[in-house]
């Protein structure tokens, strides 16, 4: 079961190229049965080593983009504490509460881009460049980047950490919009570089989990790690067949129905 849960985990990871990490607590709090701060900790392990599989594939690609890639990382590890803090305070049915919002928000979101932009749903599998902003904030790729740059990519990454250290999401679901919107990079570069934002953050909050607690659910990290490199590999592959809005618009109800399923047996418990 831990197998197959880290293959969905980084198979999701691979054909969505963000947005796996959101499937991870509803796993394994529910198959498994996991208190939701171990199930946040292990998850951000899973997708760590399933992001860092994909950023290997893609160095020689040339689609990441690693100044602001690095200052995301960094302003979101930085973050990571107070979501981690913040993960071992709440009571854990108000923590899927607020998880199932979240799931909600980003749900909308990809269901609308499948809509209204179906385009952008194909990038990780066809390789080809989307068109960039006209206007956009910071242009890293042209020139140097001014403050009011720096200051935006800073505030959307205080977001990120305090989500990953929460919810124990690699928050690709923030860093690629919010690279797109502000750089002007395409969205092909985007994907891309949240793999490399999303391996060092989720690396440092899992980092921060083992810090924390007991050792004795560590156990489970190998096959959840092994499946969710399994995944990543098989889900990459699968991408250049698959069509992107029909397969976005299907992950989108599969994230909300497993959400609210895990929140209506915390209710039913509680």
């Amino acid at each position: 079961m831990v197998y197959l849960i880290g293959i969905c985990i980084g198979a999701i990871l691979g054909l969505t190229g963000a947005g796996g990490s959101v499937v991870a607590l509803p796993l394994l709090v529910g198959p498994l049965n996991l208190p939701v701060q171990t199930a946040a900790g292990l998850a951000l392990g899973a997708v760590a080593m399933a992001a860092a599989t994909g950023l290997l594939a893609r160095l020689r690609s040339g689609d990441i983009v690693w100044m602001p890639g690095l200052f995301f990382a960094a302003v979101a590890m930085a973050a990571l504490p107070l979501g981690s803090l913040l993960n071992r305070l709440l009571p854990e049915t108000l923590l899927l509460g607020l998880f199932t919002l979240l799931v909600l928000y980003v749900a909308v979101r990809l269901w609308r881009q499948a809509t209204y932009q179906p385009e952008d749903t194909a990038v990780v599998r066809a390789h080809r460049l989307s068109a960039a902003p006209k206007q956009p904030i910071c242009r890293f790729t042209q020139g140097k980047p001014g403050i009011r740059c720096f200051v935006q990519l800073a505030l959307a990454a205080l977001l990120a950490g305090v989500l990953s250290g929460l919810f124990g999401v690699g928050g690709g679901f923030v860093i690629v919009p919010v690279l797109i919107f502000l750089t002007g990079i395409s969205v092909h570069q985007a994907v891309a570089t949240s793999l490399l934002v999303i391996t060092l953050v989720a690396g440092s909050g899992f980092g921060l989990f083992v810090i924390n607690h007991d050792e004795t659910s560590l156990g489970l990290l190998l096959p959840l790690g092994v499946g969710g490199i399994l995944g990543m590999l098989s889900g990459t592959w699968m991408a250049r067949y698959m069509a992107g809005p029909t397969l976005q618009k299907t992950f989108a109800v599969v994230m909300v129905l497993l959400a609210n399923s895990v929140l209506l047996q915390a209710l039913i418990r509680g």
